[in-house]
């Protein structure tokens, strides 16, 4: 019986899935070890045998281990030792272990039977969140510095302090650049000094690097980063392993340097770095409500980021404009509104929300004269005044070429190309309101009105009025449209730039109206994405153009991939993949002739939701590309998360690609850098030969544009193949230096 328990016992111990074993007290050797540690660390039966307890520990732990448990063996069999400990497996990794050991005879020996549970990544994990604990704190404390501190230097001095005291960073120092001097000069410093730097080094401080880069700089790991092997012998022997410079920044100006220095590595990940930003950012707001501070009336009447007027002034301007004597031209107010500023907030943070706002008025304000009154209402609204105008259609005349215009322009944020869109509300003096609270008003209902329609700007009563009702006989007809199958398809083709051949085509739908011939889809696809009938031309579009591929089939014509755009309103259907199924079934086409568009901001708008149900679209067959890569906020690095076959380039970057270098290095890093992830690369909107012979200098694997040819009927498209149409080849000795 003893026999057959020795047995079940034997069993039970080799396939336990938590590793175990059974050491010699006096000797510290293994005398059993069971899979699961065999499996764990990493070291067969017999090695494991051959080892001591010791083997298990890191060098230079080994020997005060062996002290502690001959000392241990001292007190007698009773004794049990549990605990946190560090372990080294074979290939010398080290793990957390969490050890449960309790004396036992083994063997006629007196020895100890261990249980070793792997908690590496629960110890990890709880020290990530005492790190961000800490960190917020550190925030916290801030905030509240901030509140009750009117002294700049003092302030900074109670920053680095909780830095190091509350956040456990190994050292903290905020310089500020010297006047009329390129140097910092520390202001502010807590934790374990710094060793001096030489002269002939200080341009690559971390500090300095921001002051010249115009960005914040991050290490987690100052013994391999080229950028600081000069330094990183010195930093060494302070004992700093990583780092991060913030710049605290007023408008485009840096007013400070933030450098924190850690005695570990990989500190700086992305859910501290949040925070640390956010930090940075309320110290920068900070400085700049210390620069105004002194000044209370400018204050009460001045919005402290920006330094626009505010609401309370720009009401109190508006209403001494309406009741100037004799004013007998029209005035208009216009309050204009940033679209989706929540959602840029939270992908690049609060402090690049910040920055936009500053950028905007500091555009707006360059742009514009200082009779337009250009305030900040609150939030992401600004206002404006047109006056002296000899017609009230010039408010919108205005508004269009000179507002719009520089807020379409791109921004950098963080280093980052950004765009926004922007939507306005209108009400003129005198017809909606005599006063000038009553015309704030009304603008503001117009502003809302634009943003719900999803016009670009809305005049209040009765002008708002005619265009929404233009707006719905739209729809009206939008919906007669499609019950009169009025919408037919162009295609435009896709050239490769080796062959010269067309490989494809986009197809791209028009509206046949009756009264106005063919419509462009600019004209009424947003207006059928806000009211759901773009379901219904999707799925119309899909259907064509498998019915237009059996027809080229059945003519004896080439039969080529084309592409299909799908908004995000369509590609966030359920029944997207149905609907594609039964186009293939019914015309019987083949899916690898079929390819989907999508836009960045379809993707990215929901980014897990789209990585599902791209994968979904792959495994149909079917291709996929990236369309107007470069206008959203995704970037080729996130595109290793989704299934795409190609990136199409944004026409905006190809229009100035062979005279702005600027265009042409970031079309040069997007092919380089999608090649690098094997997806091929087309670029839109190529118009004359120098485009087309940049792209091909750049390796472009394919075009699309008017330069070859304009978007045709489906019958001249089969022509143009039919033909076998080529591209021009490239001139000889032709070449762009990027």
């Amino acid at each position: 019986m003893t026999e057959e328990n020795d047995r079940s016992f034997n069993q039970l111990f080799r396939a336990h899935p938590i590793p175990m074993w059974i050491y010699d007290l006096e000797t510290l050797a293994f005398q059993a070890v069971n899979n699961a540690a065999i499996m764990h660390y990493g070291y067969s039966e017999a090695e494991f045998l051959a080892l001591t307890i010791v083997h298990l520990r890191p060098p230079d732990e080994a020997m005060r281990l062996l002290q502690n448990l001959k000392s241990t063996y001292s007190t007698g069999p009773s004794f049990q030792k549990s605990g946190l400990w560090i372990h080294r497996k074979k290939d010398g990794a080290l793990i957390d272990v969490e050890i449960t050991s309790h004396a036992i005879e083994f063997n006629g020996r007196a020895c100890r039977f261990v249980l070793a549970h792997d908690v590496t990544e629960r110890v990890q994990a709880d020290a990530r969140i005492a790190r961000l604990n800490r960190v917020y704190a550190v925030l916290s404390g801030i905030n509240s510095a901030i509140v009750r501190i009117r002294d700049r230097d003092a302030l900074f001095k109670e920053a680095c302090r909780l830095a190091t005291v509350e956040g456990g960073f190994l050292s903290a120092a905020i310089a500020v650049p010297q006047a009329g001097s390129d140097e910092l000069l520390v202001v502010a410093d807590s934790g374990r000094p710094l060793p001096p730097v030489p002269p002939d080094l200080v341009e690559l401080c971390p500090a300095e690097r921001v002051m010249r880069e115009h960005r914040q700089v991050i290490c987690n790991n100052v013994a391999s980063d080229p950028a600081f092997a000069l330094l990183a012998e010195r930093m060494h022997a302070r004992d700093v392993r990583s780092l991060a410079a913030f710049p605290l920044a007023v408008g485009e100006r840096i007013e400070a340097v933030l450098t924190l220095y850690a005695n570990v590595e990989d500190v700086f990940d992305p859910d501290e770095m949040k925070v640390l930003n956010e930090l940075a950012g309320d110290l920068a707001f900070a400085l700049l409500f210390f620069e105004r501070e002194e000044r209370i009336s400018y204050l009460a009447y001045h919005d402290v980021m920006t330094g626009l007027p505010n609401r309370r002034l720009f009401l109190d301007r508006l209403a001494q404009l309406v009741h100037l004597d004799g004013a007998h031209h029209p005035l208009v107010v216009a309050l204009i509104n940033l679209d989706r500023f929540a959602q840029l907030n939270d992908a690049l943070g609060r402090h690049a929300g910040d920055a936009l706002l500053v950028q905007i008025a500091a555009r707006l304000g360059e742009r514009l004269p200082e009779a337009f009154n250009l305030s900040r209402i609150g939030g992401d609204t600004f206002g404006l005044t047109f006056v002296e105008l000899e017609r009230a259609e010039e408010a919108a005349e205005l508004l269009r070429d000179k507002v719009f215009r520089a807020l379409d322009e791109p921004f950098r944020l963080d280093g980052q190309t950004v765009r926004i869109s922007s939507r306005a509300g209108l009400a003129l003096w005198p017809a909606d309101g005599a006063d000038a609270d009553t015309l704030f008003k009304h603008a503001e209902a117009a502003l809302k009105n634009a943003r719900s329609s999803g016009e670009r700007y809305l005049f209040y009563a009765p002008r708002m009025n005619a265009a929404l009702a233009a707006r719905l006989a739209l729809e009206n007809e939008l919906q007669a449209a499609l019950e009169l199958e009025q919408f037919e398809l162009h295609y435009q083709p896709r050239v490769n730039l080796q062959s010269g051949a067309i490989v494809s085509a986009e197809a791209l739908i028009r509206w046949n109206h009756p009264a106005q011939g063919l419509v462009g889809p600019v004209s009424f696809i947003p207006l059928a994405e806000e009211t759901g009938l773009i379901r219904q031309i999707g799925a119309w579009v899909i259907d064509a153009v498998c019915a237009q591929q059996a027809r080229w089939r059945a003519n004896g014509g080439q039969i080529i991939p084309v592409a299909i755009n799908l908004s995000a309103v369509q590609s966030a259907q359920p029944d997207l993949l149905s609907t594609i199924r039964g186009a293939i079934a019914k015309h019987g086409v083949e899916e690898k002739y079929l390819e989907f568009e999508l836009t960045e901001t379809a993707v990215m708008n929901n980014p897990d939701e789209a990585a599902h149900n791209l994968a979904a679209m792959k495994k149909l067959g079917v291709h996929l590309s990236l369309d107007d890569f470069g206008t959203g906020y995704s970037s080729l690095a996130q595109l290793k998360r989704f299934p795409f076959d190609f990136v199409k380039i944004d026409r905006s970057f190809i229009a100035g690609v062979d005279t702005n270098p600027e265009d042409a290095a970031i079309a040069a890093a997007i092919v380089a850098m999608a090649h690098s992830l094997h997806l091929r690369v087309v670029a839109e909107g190529v118009e004359t030969r120098g485009q087309l012979d940049v792209m091909r200098s750049l390796r472009c694997d394919e075009i699309q544009g008017y330069y070859f040819s304009r978007p045709v009927a489906a019958d001249k498209f089969e022509e143009m193949l039919r033909s076998g149409m080529l591209l021009p080849p490239s001139e000889p000795g032709l070449h762009y230096h990027i």
